[in-house]
């Protein structure tokens, strides 16, 4: 029955395409799980509290896009009610885009470069750069602009001890 007089398939056998189609929704009731996989690799449950998919024997868990040009949009509460994209994979612009600030907690560290050649992290009291490859180079591409080193003026405020400046062509050191 499919709720108004007549009659609709739920669940079909098809044998010529060896599939089972759900021709409606499913329910799963809290900490039911649903398994896929032979070894029962592969579970997706919700627990009464918290939503799971975990990869549970062998493998790497993959989460892929394969449409020409088509992006990996993780989303979640925007804090309004509503819900934005924190982290896109954009297919099409070959990059990955942050919508919101990335936190990185003390000792947790950025790395860049197959190598891991150069990191930025935090101690907890102390704040690094660390190039381990090369040269370390720090580019000002804006007309005119400058390179400003700012630091504690000894009396809770902050001053410009060192500026790069682009239009003189100039260094300037204060005291």
């Amino acid at each position: 029955d499919d709720g108004s007089g007549g009659v609709t398939p739920y669940l079909t056998l098809d044998g010529s395409a060896t599939l089972v189609n759900f021709d409606k929704a499913t329910r799963h009731m809290d900490s039911v799980i649903g398994y896929f996989g032979s070894g029962l690799d592969l579970r997706i449950y919700h627990n009464g509290s918290n939503a799971y998919i975990a990869n549970t024997t062998t493998g790497d868990l993959y989460i892929q896009n394969e449409l020409d040009d088509k992006d990996v949009i993780l989303r979640s509460d925007d804090g309004s009610g509503g819900v934005t994209a924190y982290i896109t994979l954009d297919g099409s612009a070959e990059q990955t885009k942050f919508s919101k600030n990335a936190k990185f907690v003390d000792n947790a560290e950025l790395r860049l470069g197959d190598s891991n050649d150069l990191y930025l992290y935090h101690s907890g009291s102390d704040s690094r750069i660390n190039n381990n490859t090369g040269d370390l180079k720090i580019v000002n591409y804006s007309d005119d602009g400058d390179i400003i080193f700012y630091n504690d003026d000894g009396s809770g405020g902050i001053t410009t001890y060192l500026t790069l400046d682009g239009g003189e062509k100039r260094t300037h050191f204060y005291e």
